[in-house]
């Protein structure tokens, strides 16, 4: 049985953002649609964590596999999730628990060892969580400036920007690939 590339086993309702390495293009999606374009990400990487070569990773080569890669996906949307508390100042005081795969500074995650079913979950659950605060936040919550950066124009609009570009680029490498593997190693 010949393998199907996942070009072809996830369809493209959604496009891909432009930039020069992954089309992105964050002006399809705005404000109002920030938590839909995330919720539907989050589904596409949901169908690469299905796909029974996610783990697979060209051998010798510095490049990261799909889990890992979904697995990045999932923590980049916990410590947004984090940012946008410290930002709006909202949220739990103290310290909170490191993201899945977090080894606490000592060797990178093996996110490689992680089970691409419970990422596929713990990916839909961060999304989506993140993806409701999205839905919820205001005009003024939008232009609200990080604190920890003065001087600087780091708005909430801005960083999420960034997040879904992040996220679609990653998503991007994985299906450029099409044979399971990662193009490019971060």
């Amino acid at each position: 049985m010949s393998a199907t590339p996942l070009t072809r086993t996830i369809p493209d309702s959604l496009p891909l953002p432009r930039c020069h390495r992954c089309d992105f293009a964050d002006r399809p999606f705005g404000r109002e649609t920030a938590a839909a374009v995330l919720r539907e990400y989050a589904v596409r990487w949901q169908r690469v964590l299905a796909d029974p070569r996610t783990t697979s990773r060209p051998v010798g080569a510095l490049a990261w596999s799909p889990l890992e890669h979904a697995c990045h996906v999932r923590d980049m949307c916990l410590l947004f999730h984090q940012r946008l508390d410290l930002t709006l100042g909202t949220g739990p005081r103290g310290p909170r628990p490191a993201p899945a795969g977090d080894t606490g500074g000592q060797l990178p995650g093996l996110y490689r060892d992680e089970d691409p079913r419970r990422v596929s979950g713990e990916l839909g659950r961060a999304a989506g969580a993140l993806a409701l605060r999205l839905a919820g936040l205001t005009a003024a919550d939008w232009d609200h400036d990080d604190p920890r950066f003065p001087g600087e124009r780091l708005t909430v609009d801005f960083f999420t920007r960034h997040l879904l570009h992040d996220i679609a680029h990653d998503l991007g490498e994985v299906l450029r690939a099409g044979d399971g593997r990662s193009v490019a190693a971060r």
